[in-house]
């Protein structure tokens, strides 16, 4: 099993500011960032921006400390975080162990 941990951020340069963060910490693997656009209401206004989508993995015993890490460098009062676990072919994850330890 791995962990695998999504957040948005405003722009491209925090997203690839937070992954680069994370990876040079060694709490994950790998970061994916894309472009996508956002609907919702906050504080009762109807908003739409652009915000980036920044996917990250890493293995089930650290997604705690990439939680952690997330809530106190997330530039947003209150960002989204959500941890999917999912299996995953062997020899992946022994590269990603590899990686990590």
């Amino acid at each position: 099993m791995i962990a695998v941990i999504t957040t948005t951020v405003a722009s491209k340069k925090e997203a690839k500011a937070l992954g680069k963060k994370l990876l040079d910490k060694g709490h994950i693997v790998c970061a994916r960032v894309s472009k996508s656009i956002s609907q919702y209401y906050w504080k009762g206004d109807y908003c739409e921006d652009p915000e980036y989508v920044l996917v990250m993995k890493t293995t089930v015993p650290k997604k705690k400390q990439v939680v952690k890490f997330i809530k106190r460098n997330h530039p947003y009062d209150i960002p989204m975080i959500i941890v999917n676990q999912s299996e995953i072919n062997n020899s992946y994850l022994a590269w990603m162990e590899l990686q990590l330890n």
